[in-house]
């Protein structure tokens, strides 16, 4: 049986993971043999679909990032020749054969190699070996003989503390970069709208952060009662979205009284909003639903913005955060649980019957922004932001309480780079990751995997500690 175009395009993504490919002889279409030596790691973000993977094309090695598609157009039609993020891909994998010897180019005007694999030839191979069709999470490879994970116990610990500083000091770095153009409150708008919408709804947000960025919805809230305030704000972010009834049900489907009544004053605020800010909404269809817990719908993610939007209009997100800090001087465990309370959102109202506009769903009454992703936030996005700020505004005192605050933050949920760093670094040791983890000790372990144990930097990993015993 011929396989349908989506199969074709899945099957070359599970075909790359499966390390199938690995032993064949392969070449380029222009004709330059091709071996590959690391297929990289799944990105289930937005980007490539493959980073960091490692072939040799000629005799020449290259590291970077490998994108699928079912012919070379698909480059095109999809926008990567424009967009930087794809700058550093070093492969094309297409399922159909150009004509002739071809590349495509990327948006800083290199050309990649293509390599053409034939679906229908590999498909038997690949599903004798593989049945579970389920997604997993992003393969990560475990080094059998780290050399860190060979010392001390106390010699781990202070290098996933030392790896742990060198992220956040990175991380504000990165938002340096992302501060040009924008304001403090923009750039934590925008982050944390990123935060909230996972994997599979992150550009989705980031897009709608722009669309409808901090200083319009702030305006809109303005100089207006507090019940209107946070009414504008739900239509103009809804709305924006493409997400509100009379736009994902064109067709007037009747809803319940109670989706009525919530709804109809956002969707005559969104008329009126619209209209007059000349916004051009978001196609709904670029939502992810499909196979997410509905407590994490988008409907539900932007619900809780809302209410932290309507929780900082006033004083803004930079001035809130700052005043959480000077309300509290050195009192570190009230400051995190402040942090973790004031971006903490529980269901309330409307939302704590419903999952997206639609008739009820009782008990839907998980948190909007629960303790996990609060905590995320704190540690991924507000220390970072609030660290860059300290050096900005030439704040010591700030700098050094931020110190502290990310010193002694509880750990975060586990992920699948954190578990498998653990067994890595202490399948030799008696310390088992220590007597009390931290989000220090795993933001450092996603540290070391990333910058230091991928490209098999092992030397400067274990010098780590030594040269980067502090801020």
């Amino acid at each position: 049986m011929e396989l349908k175009i989506h199969d074709q395009e899945v099957l070359l993504q599970k075909l790359w993971k499966s390390r199938k490919l690995f032993k064949q002889d392969l070449q380029t279409t222009n004709g330059e043999s091709l071996e590959v030596i690391f297929a990289g790691v799944e990105n289930l973000d937005a980007g490539p679909d493959f980073k960091d993977a490692v072939v040799k094309i000629a005799g020449r090695l290259l590291k970077g990032d490998v994108e699928v598609h079912l012919t070379e157009m698909g480059w095109y039609e999809h926008g990567h020749h424009t967009d930087p993020r794809y700058n550093n891909v070093i492969l094309h994998l297409i399922s159909q054969k150009p004509k002739g010897a071809s590349a495509v180019q990327r948006e800083d005007g290199a050309s990649i190699y293509q390599l053409y694999i034939d679906p229908g030839e590999q498909k038997s191979a690949l599903w004798k070996s593989k049945s579970d069709e389920s997604e997993p999470e992003p393969e990560i490879t475990i080094i059998e003989n780290c050399p860190l994970s060979h010392t001390a116990g106390d010699k781990i610990l202070a290098t996933l503390a030392a790896a742990g500083r060198e992220r956040l000091l990175t991380r504000a770095e990165q938002f340096r970069e992302d501060l040009r153009g924008a304001s403090w409150d923009q750039l934590l708008y925008k982050k944390m709208m990123s935060a909230l919408g996972y994997s599979k709804n992150r550009r989705p947000f980031e897009k709608l952060a722009e669309l409808a960025p901090y200083e319009m919805v702030r305006a809109e809230m303005q100089w207006v009662e507090e019940e209107m305030a946070l009414q504008k704000c739900a239509a103009l972010l809804f709305g924006a979205a493409g997400l509100l009834p009379s736009q994902t049900q064109p067709g007037g489907e009747i809803l319940d009284t109670p989706t009525l009544t919530y709804v109809a004053p956002l969707e005559r605020l969104w008329g009126q909003i619209s209209h007059r800010l000349e916004i051009k909404a978001m196609k709904s269809h670029a939502w992810q639903f499909f196979r997410l817990r509905p407590q994490n719908f988008p409907t539900r993610r932007l619900a809780g913005m809302v209410q932290l939007l309507f929780r900082f209009y006033r004083q803004g997100f930079l001035e809130g955060f700052l005043k959480i800090f000077e309300g509290h001087a050195r009192a570190y465990t009230r400051i995190i649980a402040e942090l973790e309370k004031v971006l903490t959102i529980k269901a309330d109202g409307y939302w704590k019957e419903h999952y997206r506009f639609e008739e009820g769903t009782a008990e839907a009454t998980e948190a909007l922004i629960g303790k996990e992703r609060a905590r995320d936030i704190v540690v991924n996005i507000v220390l970072p932001a609030l660290f860059l700020y300290s050096f900005e505004a030439s704040a010591g005192g700030l700098r050094n309480t931020l110190q502290e605050i990310y010193a002694r933050f509880p750990k975060l949920s586990e992920n699948v780079i954190t578990r498998v760093m653990k067994q890595q670094l202490f399948k030799n040791s008696r310390e088992r990751g220590g007597a009390k983890p931290s989000a220090l000790t795993q933001q450092g372990a996603i540290h070391l995997h990333k910058l230091y144990c991928r490209p098999l930097r092992c030397s400067e990993c274990l010098q780590l500690s030594d040269s980067a015993s502090s801020f």
